[in-house]
């Protein structure tokens, strides 16, 4: 059983440029703690006392100069975000207007279909009529007539397709 491969990534963080990282090393003290996604048990945060004394240094307005970058870096890496985002829901509208263009198209062709085959089960109900001899044509290419009885079934049959097709 091989143990190993699952503790060599025992660290998870999202980097600066937004791709996550797997390690089986703590982050870098440049990555802040909201963007550290999963650390090995009974670990504490990797650089507590650096985070703690720079969240101080903020607060009493004694931030260096490297400060401002990681604040640049989270709101382009904010913006960066919410642009792929807005790009995906722009893909998602155009693809449903796509969809939907498809579907009204579908939906012409069959109502075409279901007229034509409205139109043919008319015609062949017309034939079907009491009293009309309907000529038939069996597997060996002999040529009969329609009894009652196969007639009455087919004009059921095509009652239905008119039922199906013709509304």
């Amino acid at each position: 059983m091989l143990v190993a491969g699952a503790a060599l990534a025992q660290w998870q963080w999202v980097d600066e440029s937004g791709k996550k990282v797997y390690s089986d090393r703590p982050p870098p003290i440049t990555v802040p703690e909201r963007n550290i996604l999963k650390m090995p048990r009974g670990a504490s945060m990797p650089h507590a006392g650096a985070h703690a004394n720079r969240s101080a240094a903020v607060a009493s307005g004694e931030a260096d100069a490297d400060e401002q970058p990681a604040n640049q870096d989270d709101q382009d890496l904010k913006a960066r975000a919410e642009a792929i985002q807005k790009q995906q829901e722009a893909q998602a509208q155009s693809q449903s207007a796509e969809i939907a263009q498809k579907n009204a198209e579908i939906d012409k062709a069959n109502a075409a279909t279901r007229k034509s085959n409205c139109e043919r089960a008319r015609g062949r109900l017309a034939q079907l009529e009491p009293g009309k001899r309907v000529m038939t044509t069996d597997a060996d290419g002999n040529v009969g007539f329609m009894n009652e009885a196969t007639r009455a079934a087919e004009r059921q049959s095509v009652q239905e397709t008119i039922r199906a097709n013709c509304n």
